[in-house]
């Protein structure tokens, strides 16, 4: 008697172990919000970057952190004003730690929007950078409304040569580059807003500019909702895996907005896995060890807005415990 009370203890009290791990009130992804956010704020006003903050790009090289990021001149309350998208500039700071940061005081604007009659004359944004062969390599954004992409580098990380624009696109935004060692081709990530709401793009290229913009695939991701407009994508390989971090667009600020995972074997195939890692936008993944992630965001209902800082967010384990 004593023994079959005893196996019905156990056997309930794993039910109810199995149950609790798996019930869909249970957040087993759990982002820690750090607690010194936000990790990047505007500047003074009458400064360069006194507006807002957004579309950052971060990655370590040697013992240094780099963060590269957009940053309004002036920004007020009103819509989208054409004049303040025009003082649109790319930022630098840097970090020993990942948490706390220090704008670059010598050089800072690193990308200024162009002279009078230069493609990127009207602003520049959307930054993204990578470090390979002792090079700073960054894609950019440039001339709203007409927007395209340009390419830069740089030897030390703060001054940075244009090397021209790369697309005759118009319209684009929310650019992510990888270079894949396996094909040794670079994969471009674009937003085009001509093909809203399905208009999430990719083009290769062999080398850093000559990118195919007439064979392009228009990606899809399955397993969500397709109706949505996906972008702020970024893309990182590990472990023969290629993860994407996205969000759905809520207008006008991202209110709403989640990032979310998607995951793919051949970088161009997709499948989302977790459709809610956490609340924000505009999300940029780092690795920092083998069982800690960070997550530069940008906060929601402040996309394009007046005062929009960068925030970090926590994550204490490894890429495949985010849909596993």
């Amino acid at each position: 008697m004593k023994k079959d009370l005893l196996l019905k203890v156990i056997f309930f009290a794993a039910l109810a172990s199995l149950l609790i791990s798996y019930s869909p009130q249970k957040d087993r992804v759990i982002w820690r919000d750090y607690e010194n956010n936000p990790v990047l704020t505007i500047g003074d006003s009458g400064t360069w970057d006194a507006g807002a903050l957004g579309s950052m790009s971060v990655l370590k090289v040697d013992n240094i952190y780099h963060m590269y990021y957009e940053a309004w001149g002036v920004r007020t309350d009103s819509e989208w004003d054409r004049e303040e998208y025009n003082t649109l500039q790319i930022g630098h700071a840097t970090s020993k730690d990942g948490k706390t940061w220090f704008k670059d005081k010598e050089h800072n604007p690193v990308i200024k929007k162009g002279n009078m009659n230069e493609w990127d004359s009207h602003g520049t944004w959307d930054p993204f950078v990578i470090y390979e062969n002792g090079l700073f390599k960054m894609w950019y954004g440039g001339n709203n409304p007409d927007c395209n992409w340009g390419y830069a580098a740089s030897e030390d990380g703060s001054i940075f040569e244009k090397k021209g624009k790369i697309s005759d696109l118009g319209e684009v935004e929310d650019i992510h580059v990888i270079h894949n060692p396996e094909d040794g081709l670079y994969y471009l990530y674009y937003w085009d807003r001509n093909y809203e709401p399905l208009g999430l793009f990719c083009a290769s290229s062999p080398n850093e500019k000559d990118f195919d913009f007439k064979n392009v695939i228009n990606i899809r991701i399955e397993n969500d909702y397709e109706e949505k407009m996906y972008k702020f994508t970024q893309v990182i390989k590990k472990d023969h895996l290629w993860y994407m971090f996205y969000a759905d667009f809520v207008r006008p600020h991202c209110e709403n907005s989640k990032t979310r995972l998607a995951i793919s074997t051949d970088g161009l195939h997709w499948r989302s896995y977790n459709k809610s890692l956490f609340k924000g936008h505009d999300t940029e993944i780092i690795s920092i060890n083998e069982e800690l992630i960070y997550a530069y965001y940008g906060p929601n209902g402040f996309f394009d807005r007046k005062g929009c800082d960068i925030r970090l967010k926590i994550f204490q384990g490894r890429f495949w415990d985010m849909w596993n």
